[in-house]
């Protein structure tokens, strides 16, 4: 397909340039083309692109291979910003550069270094006022004198262990290349994608580039930035960055993906924050698409509303986005009971997390005899693990008979009311499975666990039960759906995903729908109104030909952004 003239532009513009593309404006084949342009019109000279994750980054260097062509393969690197990082600082070290260390290596380090400190700073805040330092280039000081102590004795240790946090690799690198004993890479040209997101210290890495005659590209969309809780700079960054460059500003305002009225709501959204470049956003598509507000009582009709349309026999592809992981489970649970197949984007299924493995777990063991459910559930129901790991070492055979060699050993009186029952309740559930009657198996099951859960935990037993128990099929054939087919994990149905609107960035559907849509939820409380509507912007460029967005009545007073939009 022909580049417009927006694209024209961007990708034969010389020098530092900063690309604003919006949504469904073909970013990345500009992001290619540029790429292959520098390539190709120049024969000297090596191109880097840096994008925030290793798949992103190995898709784009296919892309620009794919515009340039195989012969300039060596020409062209293209990595993460800190897999880049990590070979200047090879190149640049004499001897072994310090060992990354796992992430469970470093807590535990700085659990250590916390520990001597006994501070009254919960250990969680320690961590978060490090990681906020160290997305930082400057000096790193803290208000709190003890968690100075604490960073400056985490930071001691890292360098006489000679290891390195995930954090000290663009640190380090940035210092190195200021006072010159880590070298940039040997490139001419650099491409950063997504640069919205960029945080200080990547932005002085990639300035560091630029000031010693890179030419730097940026391209992104400061509407799109949604990281601030990961220290991304979002509007800021990139205008400190063309301010610093002196770049040249473009903008790619067509949109291929979203219909025109569509399109139009969400502009007319996004328009509403004040810190933000300006764009005359433009639909490519002139047919108009659907797009409607479903107001419904409580969150449960919501949830039917929302199951039953995307369950309905049709080739249309939907993603349901959702504030909150929590809000997408209820529509989960909604078409696992519809045995409507699916994928989670964004978060586990709720069937793989702690409260549904252990109660499909125990169903599971009903089924097929196993003991490794009854194991996890006695856990869960505070008996010791290290016991409960020792027994599953020692006995052997059907879960009746391990329960039975348990219960004659002997231990203390708490762990004999868990075992004795379980066993009586393993009777009771064989018992009802006989007679076919599986939701009240669930039921049962799930009343049990609740004994031992926490308040907040209740309401998902009971969810969880009322989703089995709506299956049809054998216990083994239902149990065999969930772990299989429900979530779709063999990517065979792709044709509802449910997908968090963080998650949703980047990706594509022929119908969205956005669900919870409540003061308090969206936006929520948790963040600013201004990355609210960002998050919304988003969730409504998703769509192309058809955008539901919905609330409930009980849950609060629809959001603002839907009359901000005009819809």
């Amino acid at each position: 397909m022909q580049l417009n003239p927006f694209q024209e532009r961007a990708v034969r513009s010389s020098g530092h340039c900063t690309i604003l593309a919006c949504p469904g404006s073909g970013k990345t084949r500009v992001l290619s083309e540029r790429a292959a342009h520098l390539i190709k019109s120049h024969e000297l000279g090596r191109l880097c692109a840096v994008t925030f994750t290793r798949d992103a980054a190995n898709e784009l260097r296919t892309r620009i291979l794919e515009s340039c062509g195989q012969e300039h393969i060596r020409r062209l690197g293209a990595g993460t910003f800190h897999s880049l990082a990590l070979e200047q600082l090879k190149r640049s070290s004499r001897g072994r550069p310090p060992r990354l260390m796992g992430d469970g290596e470093r807590w535990a380090v700085l659990r250590r270094c916390w520990q001597e400190e006994e501070t009254d700073v919960p250990f969680d805040d320690v961590c978060k006022l490090i990681d906020k330092a160290k997305s930082q280039p400057g000096h790193i000081a803290f208000a709190d004198v003890s968690v100075q102590r604490i960073y400056e004795r985490y930071s001691g240790l890292l360098h006489s262990e000679q290891v390195m946090d995930f954090s000290d690799i663009l640190l380090n690198a940035v210092h190195g290349m200021q006072d010159g004993s880590v070298s940039p890479l040997p490139i001419r040209w650099l491409l950063v994608d997504e640069a919205q997101d960029m945080d200080a210290v990547q932005l002085e890495w990639i300035l560091n580039y630029g000031r010693k005659g890179v030419e730097v590209t940026l391209v992104g969309d400061d509407d799109q930035s949604l990281y601030s809780f990961r220290h991304a700079l979002g509007y800021g960054g990139l205008q400190e960055a063309s301010l610093a460059l002196s770049s040249l500003e473009l903008t790619l305002p067509v949109n291929y993906r979203c219909a025109p009225n569509i399109l139009g709501a969400a502009a007319r959204l996004i328009v509403k924050n004040p810190h933000r470049a300006h764009k005359n956003i433009q639909a490519a598509k002139s047919t108009m698409g659907v797009l409607e507000v479903q107001r419904t009582p409580t969150r449960a009709d919501e949830v039917s509303m929302i199951a039953h349309t995307v369950a309905a026999p049709s080739e249309q592809q939907w993603a349901v986005l959702g504030r909150t992981n929590t809000i997408l489970d209820t529509v989960e649970l909604a078409l696992t009971k519809l045995a409507v197949g699916y994928t989670r984007v964004g978060g586990k299924s709720i069937w793989d997390r702690a409260v549904g493995s252990v109660f499909l777990g125990l169903l599971r063991s009903l089924a097929d005899g196993s003991w490794t459910g009854v194991a996890n559930a006695l856990v869960f129901c505070r008996v010791d693990a290290t016991w409960v790991n020792e027994h599953s070492r020692t006995s052997e055979g059907h879960y009746l008979d391990r329960l039975d060699q348990a219960l004659a050993a002997p231990h203390d009186e708490s762990r004999r009311k868990v075992l004795t029952a379980l066993r009586e309740g393993f009777i009771s559930w064989a018992t009802q499975l006989s007679k076919d009657r599986l939701p009240l198996v669930a039921e049962a099951i799930a009343d049990l666990l609740c004994g031992y859960a926490p308040t907040a935990q209740v309401p998902v037993f009971k969810a969880l039960a009322d989703s089995f128990g709506g299956l049809r099929g054998s216990l083994p054939q239902r149990v065999d759906f969930i772990s299989r087919g429900g979530s779709s994990k063999n990517g065979a149905d792709l044709r509802v995903q449910l997908v968090t609107l963080h998650s949703s960035k980047g990706l594509e559907f022929d119908n969205v729908w956005i669900m919870g849509c409540e003061e308090g939820n969206l936006p929520h409380t948790d963040s600013t109104e201004e990355e609210e509507r960002r998050l919304m912007y988003v969730g409504m460029t998703r769509a192309k030909q058809r955008l539901v967005i919905s609330s409930a009545l009980q849950e609060g007073a629809e959001s603002r952004f839907l009359e901000e939009a005009g819809i």
